[in-house]
């Protein structure tokens, strides 16, 4: 079979569950990870014949992809603020709007020409944001916890690069330690950067959500109750009062319904500058304040 062929039959056997293009763009995808494939290669040379070990593979691939597997689990990496990070179903896969809360800090903090930064990421995950952070701020001493073990064990894992094309290793990498966010405060202090993407969909909103969401990504990454919306908000108030220097910055992703009850929130434990800042569709996305006091 050759790739062209193998494109055309993956995007008939996906149709039923993806629109055309969804069908088409994810046959590329595996078909270009699993043979290592460039971009444009299966462009250039569509009639190349697959191997029949490689075929096997796909078709497992595209098996996983039929029952609604998340493609990002079923090659096991996503791409990430420049980064390839793997991904499984210990760990939520990065979205995009976690990226843009990095670009956020990394572009702010770059422009105060400020480099030996303390970072903590609380609720790391796959440790995308941790990495990150830490390859653009090659100096800085950066801190990531989770509450849980396989996620941890994920984010330690992870093999980062300040130069892709040299492979030139992050020179300090993460600290990672296993750590709940509402059992206390850290044991860290003089933090120039508290950053956290914590659980914060309501329960109630699982019947609009995508089945390859609920069936696949770890819950306790996702979900809060109904009744208590803002668990780790309130949670992240005190370890912003515990950990962070006096001057130093918070940064939290943040369910787009509740922006005003977040505001709120810090404006009356105490913090400077309050802001909510919209992603990039125009949703209210972030948090950032400021400790003073």
């Amino acid at each position: 079979m050759t790739r062209k062929e193998f494109v055309t039959k993956a995007t008939e056997s996906l149709s039923a569950g993806y629109s055309p293009g969804e069908a088409k763009a994810l046959s590329v995808r595996i078909l270009s990870h699993f043979l290592g494939l460039s971009d444009y290669e299966y462009s250039v040379e569509p009639g190349v014949i697959i191997p029949r070990p490689e075929l096997t593979r796909l078709q497992q691939a595209l098996d996983e992809l039929a029952s609604g597997r998340p493609v990002q689990y079923v090659i096991g990496e996503e791409e990430f603020a420049g980064h390839t990070f793997h991904v499984c179903e210990s760990v939520l896969i990065p979205r995009p709007e976690t990226e843009q809360m990095c670009r956020m800090i990394i572009s702010q903090w770059r422009g105060s020409g400020y480099q030996n930064l303390r970072i903590l990421d609380a609720c790391t995950g796959s440790g995308c944001i941790a990495w990150t952070l830490a390859a653009a701020f090659p100096k800085a001493e950066v801190y990531a916890c989770d509450i849980s073990q396989a996620a941890l064990d994920v984010a330690k894992g992870q093999e980062v690069f300040l130069d892709e094309g040299r492979r030139q290793r992050v020179p300090n990498p993460p600290v990672f330690f296993k750590a709940d966010l509402l059992d206390g405060q850290p044991d860290l202090d003089d933090i120039d950067i508290l950053v956290s993407n914590p659980p914060y969909v309501c329960e109630s909103e699982k019947d609009f959500m995508e089945h390859n969401v609920l069936d696949y990504e770890p819950e306790e990454a996702l979900f809060v109750p109904d009744n208590d919306p803002l668990r780790f908000y309130k949670a992240l108030a005190v370890w912003a009062s515990t950990a962070v220097k006096t001057g130093g910055q918070c940064c939290f992703e943040i369910n787009e319904a509740f922006g005003q009850q977040v505001r709120e929130l810090y404006e009356s434990q105490g913090f400077s500058d309050v802001d909510i800042i919209e992603d990039f569709r125009g949703k209210p996305r972030f948090v950032t304040f400021t400790k003073w006091f």
